[in-house]
């Protein structure tokens, strides 16, 4: 029993000292930067999409709406062998901008006339060849694609507010940086949706504290801008490995091998808005396949997994041979999660959703305890109707 005392509190001890070390960063780290101002260079926004028939045309819509030069801004939209409507959605988006473009304003003497909304393109996503398959497939087919310098890639669940492309551009100002990523926050209206609004920042607010610290350890490709020198410089999806979360790989491997500085800060002007799953099992494959690409990550990262781990296991464990050690210590490490999500979530004003951080903490606890054998025992991730 004491041996089991002492290892239930170096676990919790050295989780909530971590947890409580990035609350205090998160609290006293800058909010963000002023967006870009003209003029502004031309830039892509890459969107993957596989049958997102009912969830794309809030994405486009967003995008159309960005505050942006419309004749500096293009959308390609990837098409990855979509069996439902999304290729004939990009096309009506596609051919209404382009009667747009016929019959804009007053044309300029001598000059073509201006556009008043981005173009949209469709691009059509190859056969998948080797370990070049699923998303990282699609978007290199839009980097092909595009002829601009800077990228940003979206998910069709996500519909950014219109500021949002010029606060991406302002941080690839700087020449030393390549890559820029910023939160996703989840829609919610029902408590279930809370909950994972909640999870999203709380996993979202330790990669901005370890990437802002210098320990670049992952990113969401859902919305991450990207110089295309850095992308090419890592030789791009074709030179890297296959992963079941192909923005993890990239954006490692920019960090690690393009030369360029990463970035993941506390932005509310970075934010996109992207939408909730509609049930538990859903969130929790989703949570598993992010466990699944974590895989590759370096030895100090499989660290940190396993303090978090025990330090989740052992206070249940602790609740039937020792229920006041196991109380106490499921009120530290609950306090230190509090601490992180009350720091980070006042960059965003969002601080309202702790109403439902009880809810929160028995997810965590859920996922944080069976993951490690649930991957043990099915490795196989289906993902977009492929089994990856």
């Amino acid at each position: 029993m004491a041996l089991f005392l002492a290892l239930l509190l170096l676990a919790v001890g050295l989780y909530a000292a971590m947890l409580l070390g990035m609350a205090v960063w998160a609290a006293r780290a800058p909010s963000g930067r002023p967006a870009a101002e003209p003029p502004l260079p031309r830039l892509a926004v890459l969107v993957a999409a596989r049958n997102e028939e009912a969830r794309l045309g809030r994405c486009l819509d967003a995008l159309l709406a960005q505050d942006y030069p419309p004749d500096r801004l293009t959308i390609y939209v990837a098409d990855d062998h979509s069996t439902d409507g999304t290729a004939a959605i990009v096309r009506r988006y596609a051919r209404a901008g382009a009667t747009t473009l016929a019959v804009a304003g007053e044309p300029e003497p001598g000059g073509p006339e201006p556009p008043t909304r981005p173009a949209v393109r469709y691009v059509p996503v190859p056969d998948a060849e080797g370990h070049l398959v699923g998303k990282a497939n699609a978007i290199h087919a839009a980097v092909e694609a595009s002829n601009e310098d800077l990228f940003i890639i979206t998910d069709a669940d996500c519909a950014p507010p219109p500021g949002w492309a010029r606060h991406h551009v302002a941080y690839l100002e700087e020449t030393d940086v390549g890559l820029v990523c910023g939160h996703a926050e989840v829609e919610h209206q029902t408590t279930f949706e809370a909950v994972q609004a909640l999870d999203w920042a709380f996993l979202l607010a330790t990669c901005t504290v370890l990437v802002e610290t210098g320990r670049p350890v992952t990113a969401m490709g859902n919305n991450m801008a990207l110089r295309r020198s850095a992308y090419e410089a890592v030789g791009g999806y074709p030179a890297l490995p296959f992963s079941v979360t192909e923005d993890y790989v990239l954006f490692r491997t920019v960090a690690e091998r393009s030369g360029f500085r990463v970035r993941y800060p506390f932005d509310a002007g970075l934010r996109t808005r992207t939408l909730p799953l509609q049930r538990w099992r859903d969130a929790y494959n989703q949570r598993r396949r992010w466990a699944r690409g974590g895989t590759r990550a370096p030895l100090w990262v499989y660290g940190v997994y396993a303090v978090g781990h025990l330090a989740h296991l052992l206070p249940l464990v602790a609740l039937l041979v020792a229920p006041l050690a196991g109380l106490a210590a499921i009120t530290v490490k609950a306090g230190a999660d509090a601490a992180l999500l009350w720091a980070a979530l006042g960059h965003s004003g969002r601080r309202p959703l702790l109403r439902v951080f009880p809810l929160f903490e028995a997810y965590l606890f859920v996922y944080m305890t069976t993951l490690p054998a649930v991957l043990a025992l099915f490795p196989r991730i289906r993902w977009k109707d492929r089994k990856l």
